[in-house]
């Protein structure tokens, strides 16, 4: 199903969406849409934050406007209001970026990819962005 004479001319590591284009396992319209609900589900941080209950829109409204007024960061406006201290700011917002919904979970949850064809085509991205690593290294001695 993998048609590796479509990945041979790339030299440079390859998205997983493009990787399922390139070989044929989903169209690209497909790909489009489910990037499209990736991106409304990977929220900002501050929204997952409010979402989940751990600021207020009120301090992050309060927050923001600060931020306007003396041209700092988002987390030096929470510290300077006394909501949360600088570190734990930093750390809360670090915690939030980090929680995203994969593009592969997304097509499965869509119809679009079995879970078993999707464990395969990651194999298979693995195996290629591997391919590639050591032959950019190969390159470079």
């Amino acid at each position: 199903m993998m048609n590796n004479n479509a990945m041979e001319f790339l030299d440079v590591p390859v998205l997983f969406g493009r990787f399922l284009i390139l070989n044929g396992i989903l169209m690209e319209r497909d790909i489009v849409e489910a990037v499209r609900v990736q991106k409304d589900l990977n929220a900002s941080p501050l929204f997952r934050v409010v979402e989940k209950g751990l600021l207020s829109l009120e301090d992050v409204k309060r927050a923001r406007a600060y931020q306007w007024e003396k041209m700092t960061t988002f987390c030096q406006a929470i510290d300077a209001l006394k909501i949360l201290p600088f570190d734990d700011c930093n750390a809360l917002l670090k915690s939030a970026n980090q929680q995203h919904i994969p593009l592969g979970e997304i097509l499965v949850k869509q119809g679009k990819i079995t879970l078993q064809e999707l464990a395969n085509a990651l194999e298979q991205h693995r195996k290629h962005q591997s391919r590639q690593r050591t032959e950019i290294v190969g390159c470079n001695h």
